[in-house]
């Protein structure tokens, strides 16, 4: 399709424009690029501020609420260029641009010789979080969404596996392939903040049931892996930080429906801090409460 040559074309002529530019220069473009969108496109604008109003309508008047809008358009405009900049990331420098925080509690957890399951949201910048966290320890499996144009889709697995990262599908059979990495004694990350249809398990998450897949919790609980949470942060400077946090034990969930929500609560809750620490970082434009629970 002509549209997928298009998309495919301006997808590498700004990867080599990012590439040539200072992060200053690349992060001023990227806060032009959420400006366009916010005040001209407005993509899901209405979307974005309606999940915000039902998260922080109690506690944040309208216009604070826009201008949160407003960030988000502006932070995701800067992980476009970051993720543009990827090429210039190398294995040897890595860590040195994104540092990682508590890393012993990865490390910890590897010793169990179980592989580990890490969880993340789709917050700050989750593919620097993926190409920074695969650098420490057995590979890194990540579970991503394939795009439609297959061009693209095969480029921006190029940038991942270029870093050590290794894409397990979405559909066609990841359970099985988080399985056979975890046998492997590999990392897994998974995101589970997107809507999970009606199969999803209804829990509470920014103060409204939201369907969430219970896959992960499924797979932990059941065979006792080890859990890491990971945070991508963006920092005042504008830089990403990763934060690793430690899970509850398996054992901490009992093997049936309701270790389940309770596994996917304290999933919720440890997000729903980082979000409200940094709200302007989420994904606020996902329909994350698409899927209503049915009564």
């Amino acid at each position: 399709m002509v549209k997928y040559k298009i998309e495919y074309f301006l997808t590498r002529l700004v990867g080599q424009i990012a590439k040539g530019l200072s992060l200053k220069t690349a992060y001023f473009i990227g806060d032009r690029v959420g400006d366009l969108f916010f005040y001209v496109i407005k993509i899901r604008k209405k979307v974005a501020l309606k999940n915000l109003q039902h998260a922080f309508g109690n506690e944040k008047t309208e216009k604070e609420l826009l201008q949160i809008v407003h960030l988000n358009y502006r932070h995701f405009g800067r992980v476009m260029m970051e993720f543009a900049r990827i090429p210039l990331l190398t294995r040897k420098n890595i860590l040195q641009e994104i540092p990682v925080y508590n890393q012993e509690i990865l490390t910890q957890a590897l010793k169990q010789n179980k592989g580990v399951l890490v969880l993340s949201g789709h917050f700050g910048n989750w593919e620097y979080l993926a190409a920074a966290v695969a650098q420490i320890g057995p590979p890194l499996y990540a579970v991503f969404k394939e795009q439609k144009n297959l061009a693209v889709d095969a480029l921006i697995k190029k940038y991942r596996m270029d870093l050590g990262l290794l894409p397990l599908k979405v559909k066609g059979g990841a359970a099985k392939g988080i399985l056979l990495a975890l046998r492997n004694k590999a990392k897994v990350l998974i995101v589970l903040d997107q809507d999970a249809g009606g199969k999803g398990k209804f829990v509470e998450f920014l103060g409204r049931p939201a369907s969430t897949t219970k896959g992960p919790a499924q797979i932990v609980i059941k065979h006792k892996i080890p859990v890491v949470m990971a945070f991508g942060v963006r920092s005042k400077k504008g830089g990403i930080r990763i934060f690793l946090e430690k899970f509850p034990a398996p054992e901490t969930f009992p093997n049936n429906e309701q270790g389940i929500i309770q596994f996917i609560k304290e999933y919720n809750s440890r997000l729903e801090r980082y979000i409200r620490k940094y709200p302007e970082q989420w994904f606020w434009l996902h329909r994350r409460w698409k899927t209503k629970e049915k009564k």
